[in-house]
């Protein structure tokens, strides 16, 4: 597939997006890769393989989060540069995850070499806090923003216009064993990527629900959907007991024992 002037531009504009996001508009998702693989497969004209490609990095980098000091990937454009290669090439999701990944360090990096240089103006900035001028210090802060944001959307402007011919020529010109590989890593990856979510998120009291939900979805004919909907079930009857709604077991326990008494 061969791509237009204005889809390169368009895919820049959703890169520059993600990188605003955070920055500007709070907390809006926008750097998701389901969100970045829906605007990118809308803007490339296929949106369902978009959506694919994007859940299948969103369950990579999940469980992916910043701690302390470490910088965190940047996921905003390795999702976006990757599902926009994956659909121009026809390769899919192995492709995408195989250039996302390195293109997320890559960016980040990026990104801190830029919050490292405009910390020439703290200096000024402080100044300005002294003097209590807000207006100067909230210009300061829009034109680094914009700053960061264009140098994200000319970058991928630039590998996705100018370098389609060599990104494709490279991709189809794999060898099969190459191939192979990405399809094994590409099907590896998403269990990486929920084993890092287990990381933080599991804990001892939890494990009996982990249990459950793997038999139920690997031996049954239930869908994600199904399993899903009995989770929600689940966790409802657990808030109830918990605040008292519905007597546990405990609870239970004791009513039957009081009302024999009084019997």
């Amino acid at each position: 597939m061969h791509v237009t002037l204005m889809q390169a531009i368009l895919i820049a504009g959703v890169v520059a997006l993600s990188n605003l996001d955070g920055n500007f508009f709070g907390e809006m998702k926008f750097r998701e890769p389901l969100v970045t693989g829906f605007l990118v497969g809308l803007i490339l004209g296929d949106v369902r393989q978009g959506l694919i490609i994007g859940a299948e990095l969103q369950v990579i980098w999940m469980g992916a989060v910043g701690i302390g000091p470490a910088a965190q990937l940047d996921i905003g454009a390795g999702s976006t540069i990757g599902t926009a290669v994956a659909l121009l090439t026809g390769k899919g999701a192995a492709v995408a995850i195989t250039l996302g990944l390195p293109v997320a360090v890559i960016m980040q990096f990026l990104n801190t070499l830029l919050m490292t240089s405009y910390s020439v103006l703290m200096h000024h900035v402080d100044k300005l806090v002294d003097e209590l001028k807000e207006k100067q210090m909230i210009f300061i802060h829009i034109i680094c923003g914009m700053i960061t944001a264009s140098v994200y959307a000319v970058l991928t402007f630039i590998v996705i216009y100018y370098g389609n011919d060599a990104i494709n020529a490279i991709v189809t010109g794999l060898p099969a064993w190459a191939n192979n590989g990405l399809s094994a890593v590409a099907a590896i990856l998403p269990a990486l990527g929920f084993a890092l979510l287990l990381n933080i998120l599991m804990e001892p009291k939890l494990i009996p629900f982990f249990i459950a939900g793997y038999g139920i979805t690997a031996y049954t004919h239930f869908n994600t959907v199904a399993v899903t909907i009995l989770a929600v079930a689940v966790a409802w009857v657990i808030y109830l007991i918990r605040t008292n709604s519905i007597p546990g077991p405990a609870a239970a326990a004791d009513s039957q024992k009081e009302d024999d008494e009084e019997l």
